[in-house]
């Protein structure tokens, strides 16, 4: 093994990453994870192995899983598709691709990726992929696919903090504010340092009437989050919420948002 293979195999064995025989020729599995520290060493080694062989195909796929966690969706783009054409059915390639074009904005596409793994391989990343870019991208015409796609993940994965957070805004869109709240609850255990966490349930009280207890949850997310933008945000919703609620004609509802993003919204598309 060459000097650079000895540095690669080193690099990612000491962030957890499996290469088995002696690495390089005989990739098994590095992998970069949203907001890990060590995933530039990663992306790294990963190019120092396809560097030595462009055909390794695991190698090619775990790198493009990388460029999406550091934020190079264009090159995460490419290398799921060069995965794809020599296996059309990778799911996981299909699923880094959707993620990768929706931050790109290519809506009909990643929709397209997002579908081919959820058609091959089920999992809750997939359907929770989706359901966001039909909340996100649609101005709330797709609420019934987000919220069956938002009770997928979360059937797969009970603990999928972001299915919950955004199955909750579903159902608020569609005024279920007692599933909302439950759901908001549920975010609340999952994350419970998370201020936006704080600030759901705060709205989702403010619409079943519980006022006092709106406040005292908003109150909390604003000590957890100073930022003034944050404040900003959610004191609008609660206006909107209140305005909401009163007698009105021709029925309505209240509109809150569905495009704008806080940056747990951003960090939740991770």
């Amino acid at each position: 093994m060459t000097e650079v293979g000895r540095v690669a195999c080193l690099a990612v064995a000491l962030i957890g990453a499996d290469f088995v025989a002696t690495c390089g020729e005989s990739f098994g599995a590095a992998h970069c994870e949203a907001n890990a520290a060590g995933n530039p060493q990663v992306l790294q080694s990963l190019n120092a192995v396809l560097s030595k062989n462009r055909d390794n195909t695991p190698a090619l796929l775990a790198r493009a899983r990388c460029q999406y966690f550091l934020g190079n969706y264009v090159q995460a783009a490419q290398d799921a598709s060069d995965v794809l054409r020599r296996e059309p059915k990778q799911a996981e390639a299909h699923l880094v691709r959707g993620k990768s074009l929706k931050m790109l904005g290519q809506i009909p596409q990643a929709l397209h990726d997002y579908t081919a793994a959820i058609t091959l391989r089920p999992t809750a990343d997939a359907y929770y992929g989706r359901g966001l870019t039909y909340l996100r991208e649609f101005q709330g015409a797709k609420h019934p696919e987000a919220l069956n796609d938002f009770t997928e993940a979360i059937t797969l994965d009970a603990d999928h903090v972001g299915a919950h957070l955004y199955r909750a805004q579903v159902y608020s869109h569609l005024e279920q504010f007692q599933q909302a709240l439950q759901d908001s609850e549920i975010v609340l255990k999952l994350a419970p340092d998370t201020p936006n966490a704080y600030c759901n349930l705060g709205l989702t009280h403010y619409a079943l009437g519980h006022d006092q207890d709106g406040r005292q949850f908003l109150n909390a997310c604003y000590q957890k989050d100073p930022d003034p933008r944050t404040r900003g945000y959610y004191e609008t919703e609660v206006t909107k919420v209140m305005y909401a609620r009163q007698p009105r004609r021709g029925g309505g509802g209240s509109d809150s948002g569905g495009g704008g993003k806080m940056p747990y919204d951003q960090e939740m598309e991770r």
